[in-house]
């Protein structure tokens, strides 16, 4: 029997963002056949620590304190021996554990999940860090990919995040449009007074902002002084009521400056919603344009093809059983051979020799 590879998932599966939420789920569907799967928690969230024994994965606790938690975060790195360490996370403690370990038979991987722009991302430690202190890093888009060749300089292999998997998604295509959701943190580079706007133009819909920040008060005092009745705003709420509206709505409205590969529109088309997105600064790799979900370059162009699928509700129908079909070779549970293939080459090419 093969010695099976050590693998430390550097990230809080208790918590939710996006790179937690990954690892999260790299470590479920790992084969656990191959691979001994550790990763971290914090004590600051509730977490079902039996639920993860029950899989096989090995859990590192991190306690939240400022002082101690960077300790603790090595500690747990040391502690777990582990043959191949992905770090997505660019902490302090990332970047010394791997400056002093690199080379001496563990290998140290990253992904890139921002575009890279003059002004974006594209700082030195970055670079440093993703080209020199890591023995490898992959992009999670061919639009990141692409971004950083032409300011890095490196070509990198792109693997794509999976999909979150919550039972079978909703298969049946929806018939016209009626709701339309936002998700996204509630500050400048999302630009949320976009849906200000569409909610003014299509005053017919329901629309439905769900996340927050610091530019909540600019949107609601926007919704009180246009009197707007069709846009609600839920604040932050748990992932698994964002999925629960989801559920609800017809069409997902993206209107980020900038993003990498926005797991939000592969929520959204596992609920058989396409998804309509400015495009002025990045690309998403799922997005057909036409078939599943549109690529625009400006407000006046998003709300454009609103109206056209507004218009053509045959359109609308196909383009939202296109959304559910294409999405499916995302699911983790198909993604997950590219990583595991990944990873063990990686460990070939970087481990002890």
């Amino acid at each position: 029997m093969n010695k099976k590879i050590k693998i430390f998932l550097g990230a809080y599966v208790n918590f939710a963002n996006a790179q937690n939420i990954n690892c999260d789920n790299i470590a479920k569907y790992l084969d656990k056949d191959k691979f001994e799967v550790h990763t971290m928690y914090t004590t600051m969230m509730p977490i079902d620590k039996k639920k993860y024994k029950e899989a096989g994965i090995k859990l590192h606790r991190l306690w939240h304190r400022r002082i101690v938690w960077k300790w603790s975060k090595l500690w747990a790195m040391r502690r777990a021996k582990c043959d191949i360490y992905y770090l997505p996370k660019i902490e302090e403690m990332d970047i010394t554990f791997a400056k002093k370990h690199k080379g001496k038979g563990k290998v140290f991987l990253s992904s890139v999940e921002g575009v890279i722009t003059e002004t974006t991302n594209n700082t030195p430690a970055l670079k440093d860090y993703f080209l020199n202190i890591m023995d490898e890093s992959f992009a999670i888009s061919n639009c990141i990919a692409e971004s950083v060749k032409k300011f890095y300089g490196e070509p990198l292999p792109v693997l794509p995040l999976g999909v979150l998997e919550r039972g079978e998604g909703k298969k049946e295509g929806k018939t016209k449009i009626h709701k339309v959701v936002w998700v996204g943190n509630v500050k400048e580079n999302k630009r949320p007074m976009l849906l200000v706007e569409c909610a003014k133009r299509f005053p017919q819909l329901q629309f439905i902002m769900i996340g927050d920040g610091d530019m909540q008060k600019q949107v609601e005092g926007a919704i009180q002084e246009y009197e707007l009745t069709n846009l609600i705003l839920t604040g932050r709420i748990p992932n698994e009521q964002v999925y629960e509206h989801m559920q609800t709505c017809d069409v997902l409205l993206m209107t980020s400056e900038f993003e990498g590969l926005p797991k939000v529109i592969q929520e959204a088309a596992l609920n058989s919603l396409p998804s309509i997105y400015i495009n002025e600064n990045y690309t998403v790799d799922f997005i057909q344009d036409g078939v599943n979900g549109y690529g625009v370059a400006n407000l006046q162009e998003m709300q454009d093809k609103l109206q056209y699928l507004l218009d053509n509700p045959e359109e609308y129908q196909k383009m939202s059983s296109n959304a559910f079909n294409t999405i499916q070779k995302y699911r983790w549970s198909v993604l997950i051979k590219e990583y595991e293939t990944y990873f063990e080459d990686c460990l070939k090419k970087y481990g002890k020799k």
